[in-house]
């Protein structure tokens, strides 16, 4: 596992990601992608309103673990692509505030986390999981673009 220097570089390359996909959609923002398997696709807007309000949850997560004050909830309804980038910078504060006081040794400590969620339930794992978070949802946006 990366040490959580690493880990926060990978968050910040992520979040850009995340960030330039947005930026750069000039698809239909409200269309549904119809199904995937019989499973509902959600558009570009739920793709977006869904990771923003999900990085309030990776920093809840880690906060507790580290005893650390809550953190804010994060997210909103985003009408338009460009509603999502401020959202997205008060999020990303709320989240690099929590996430700036984990060091190597802490990634190891456990959280509380859903048990349906798939990965590891360790500060270092929420950490990781949130720049992957960034990183599927980025892939997901690119392909609602026209």
């Amino acid at each position: 596992m990366a040490n959580s220097d690493e880990t926060r570089e990978q968050i910040a390359a992520a979040a850009q990601a995340f960030r330039d996909a947005v930026e750069s959609f000039n698809g239909d923002w409200e269309a549904d992608a119809g199904s995937d398997g019989g499973e509902e696709t959600w558009s570009a807007r739920k793709v977006a309103e869904h990771t923003v309000g999900a990085v309030g949850f990776f920093a809840g997560v880690v906060a507790t673990a580290m005893d650390a004050r809550p953190a804010e909830k994060t997210g909103g309804e985003f009408a338009a692509s460009a509603d999502v980038i401020p959202a997205l910078d008060a999020s990303l504060e709320i989240l690099n505030r929590v996430f700036r006081y984990v060091e190597d040794h802490d990634m190891v400590k456990p959280v509380e986390r859903p048990e349906s969620m798939d990965w590891d339930a360790t500060i270092g794992a929420a950490m990781v999981r949130s720049g992957t978070h960034f990183t599927e949802h980025a892939a997901t946006i690119n392909e609602r673009n026209s």
